[in-house]
């Protein structure tokens, strides 16, 4: 019985998973900064009343909305 072993295919096979794993990841992130920069339009729109609902001041909604879309 002739066993053939291809070395070559497994290293291929590991820098795939590597790549989809990447890629993944770099998804993942474009959402979760998606999501933080709607979120912050949404917050810069409210008003004093429902800021004041939620808990936060006008100064502190102005400072979280002003912040760049990739910072948390």
């Amino acid at each position: 019985m002739l066993i053939l072993r291809f070395p070559e295919l497994a290293v291929r096979r590991q820098r795939a998973a590597a790549f989809q794993a990447m890629l993944r990841r770099f998804a993942a992130w474009c959402a979760r900064c998606y999501a933080r920069a709607e979120q912050r339009r949404h917050l810069a729109e409210l008003d004093e009343r429902m800021l004041k609902d939620v808990g936060i001041t006008p100064a502190e909604a102005a400072r979280e909305s002003a912040k760049p879309w990739w910072r948390p």
